[in-house]
């Protein structure tokens, strides 16, 4: 319990400076860059860049009309030019802040104050000698917008906002971007133009342009953007409000459009595939070539597109444009609704979200529930995927990039860690289960030992415990030989007696040999029994059951005699046939009758009796031996199969007879040996499988 809290407490402040690195990391806002363009890309807007055209100064022209800057004269003339076509408004992304030096009058000046030559000339119409007044009357005849910029190299220069343009006084309270040491085109040209905008545009961190601020300030001025000065010189009227912060923050209405913007009025740019705007070389309009449809109701832009000559911008694909297809797109996101924003709320909300969704994993994984985690963590991606995608659709973007990608690195190095560590445990586990194996396998050779040694024990025991049967035997077959020997000694010394009475003839030889046959038949037959019995026959084989116990019987029946106890048998009147060994069981036969005649001769019996019954049943062959030796005492009755085990006194018994006798019949036969007290004596029950094959002869 205490280990698992350790590891929960030190986990959670891993996590807490995990988060803590991603806070300000700008890696993180390169990253949301790059989910951002993603989308951009995967779900691009359906409009087309249908409201504006770009009359470029490109290469085309500038081998037609020379190196720019031209004379004035020519651009008034591409101004008129255009003008003629009844345009929306025409935008001019250059900035004329200072004099023509090549108009006539500046020429004549220089001519005198540089090289103190006078020139003349007052043969040229004066409407021709001033290029700026040319190009003055040009743009005050035209529906102009023009730009400023920011040039920190530059002193700045008073820039007025044209009075047909207004502004909410809500901006008074608002900290916009500044514009320091602003540019702007001569006030004979900017006094008389429709409106002003500035045409600063910074990318972003990764090089990338994607957003615009659409106001910025110059020390109490608001200058809007040159696109949506454009827009405003047409539909008059600009003004910002408070929205809530999970819309951006300020609310812009223009031309009767309303959008959302962040708190320092930025807005992101939807950029169109540049094959889709309306572009005509400048030179192409001079030459008139140009049809007036082509311009007419149109906001035309007039920029320099040749390399070199104005600021280039690199788009999201890649691609690079010059500034006046930025603020050309200005104009047509505003008319089309396509301006989008990225409140500045979502970023440290999605960065807490993604702290509180990843302790929620990490408590997941601590418990080992990896499936749990796996689903958890792509259900709330594709639930933060979807949110984003319905966002998007009302140009709201929520910087998912902020939840998924901390999230994402969270789980990743987390699932790693939590993969070395299970590693680790699991090498231990292995380790311990491989040692585990090896002292198994050592348990197992001592076992295998033991057994061995148990085995061999066992052997010993019945080689042991047949041993004494055989010195039982032998004493047995002494007392069953004597009489015949002592019958065999007197037919000898009467064969002498009967020959010095002169009684030997034909039928006393006959009988003689009759009587001593007997006696060695018998003496032979005992000695074939004693040889069954001692046979090592370990393969087992079927036999009968009847038979054996005859055997046994007949190789006891001197010891009985010599006992004066009588032994009774009911044999089976069908042959009884098992499995197995029959010197084993008949091993078992006389341990049980030595012990019925120790029993009887302990309790000095007046009558001793043995009786051994022997019948079949559906299935088994059961054999009774019971005597009237006074029986078992019941303290000890239970444990008289148990190895050395004996109620003898230890000069006359070992304890191994009945313990080999009853792993013969259960073990070897497969049987069962049972013994219980019976009226003045013992009762042994031995019951074997019947086997219904035929015995091998």
């Amino acid at each position: 319990m205490k280990k698992n809290t350790l590891l929960i407490a030190g986990s959670l402040i891993l996590t807490v400076f995990f988060y803590l690195f991603w806070w300000q990391n700008p890696l993180l806002a390169y990253l949301d860059y790059k989910l951002y363009d993603r989308l951009t890309h995967a779900m691009p807007s359906s409009h087309t860049p249908a409201s504006t055209v770009v009359v470029e100064i490109d290469d085309k022209s500038l081998k037609a009309l020379g190196q720019w800057p031209w004379p004035r004269i020519i651009t008034a003339k591409l101004i008129d030019t255009i003008a003629n076509s009844n345009p929306s408004a025409i935008v001019m992304d250059m900035v004329f802040s200072e004099e023509d030096r090549t108009s006539p009058i500046i020429l004549q000046s220089f001519y005198h104050n540089v090289l103190g030559v006078k020139i003349t000339i007052d043969g040229l119409p004066k409407s021709l000698q001033d290029n700026d007044a040319v190009l003055s009357d040009a743009i005050h005849r035209s529906p102009m917008v023009l730009p400023v910029f920011s040039n920190t190299d530059r002193q700045s220069s008073v820039c007025m906002l044209p009075s047909t343009v207004t502004y909410d006084n809500y901006l008074q309270n608002t900290k916009l971007y500044p514009l320091d040491n602003l540019v702007c085109s001569l006030p004979r040209f900017q006094k008389r133009s429709q409106g002003i905008g500035h045409i600063h545009a910074m990318a972003d961190g990764d090089g990338i342009l994607r957003r615009l601020p659409m106001v910025m300030q110059h020390e109490d001025v608001w200058i809007p953007t040159l696109g949506m000065a454009v827009t405003a010189s047409v539909n008059k009227g600009i003004q910002f409000k408070t929205a809530s912060m999970f819309l951006g923050g300020m609310e812009l209405n223009l031309s009767g459009k309303r959008f959302f913007v962040d708190h320092f009025s930025n807005a992101l740019l939807t950029f169109y595939p540049f094959d889709r705007y309306e572009k005509i070389s400048a030179v192409d309009i001079l030459n008139g070539s140009v049809k007036h449809e082509r311009l007419k109701g149109k906001y035309v832009f007039i920029g320099s597109t040749a390399l070199g000559l104005d600021s280039m911008y690199t788009m999201s694909d890649g691609s690079v444009r010059s500034g006046v297809y930025v603020h050309a797109t200005m104009v047509e996101n505003i008319l089309n609704e396509d301006l989008g924003v990225q409140p500045s709320l979502y970023r440290p909300l999605n960065i807490i979200l993604s702290f509180v969704i990843g302790v929620l994993l990490l408590v997941q994984m601590i418990r080992k529930r990896y499936l749990s985690v796996v689903i958890s963590y792509f259900t709330v991606s594709v639930l933060a995927g979807l949110i984003s995608t319905i966002a998007w659709h009302y140009h709201l973007y929520l910087s998912i990039g902020y939840f998924l990608i901390p999230l994402s690195a969270y789980l990743f190095i987390f699932s790693l860690l939590m993969f070395f560590i299970d590693y680790r445990n699991k090498k231990r586990f292995i380790d311990e289960l491989q040692r585990s194996t090896e002292q198994k396998q050592r348990l197992q050779s001592a076992l295998r030992a033991s057994e061995s040694e148990i085995e061999y024990q066992k052997v010993m025991l019945f080689q042991q415990s047949k041993l004494a049967a055989m010195g039982e035997m032998i004493d047995n077959i002494a007392h069953q030989w004597r009489q015949p020997l002592n019958l065999l000694g007197v037919i000898i010394q009467h064969t002498q007696f009967a020959y010095s009475k002169g009684k030997v003839d034909e039928n006393y030889i006959r009988k003689m040999n009759i009587d001593s046959m007997e006696q060695i038949l018998f003496m032979s037959q005992t000695i074939n029994d004693f040889r069954n019995f001692v046979k090592p026959d370990q393969q087992n084989i079927l036999f009968d059951l009847n038979k054996s116990i005859e055997e046994s019987i007949r190789l006891l029946s001197g010891m009985f005699k010599a006992n004066t106890i009588t032994i009774t048998a009911e044999y089976s009147i069908i042959p009884l046939m098992v499995m197995g060994s029959p010197s084993e069981f008949k091993q078992v036969i006389v341990n049980l009758l030595h012990n019925a005649r120790d029993a009887l001769l302990e309790n000095n019996q007046t009558n001793p009796v043995i009786n051994i019954q022997l019948f079949a049943n559906q299935t088994d062959a059961v054999i009774t031996l019971s005597d009237n030796g006074g029986g078992i005492a019941l303290a000890v009755i239970d444990k008289i199969f148990e190895p050395y085990f004996t109620t003898k006194e230890e000069t006359k018994g070992s304890g191994i007879g009945l313990y080999i006798s009853h792993a013969i019949i259960k073990t070897k036969m497969g049987g069962e040996i049972t013994v219980l007290n019976v009226e003045n004596g013992t009762s042994f029950t031995i019951t074997l499988p019947l086997d219904t094959r035929e015995a091998i002869p």
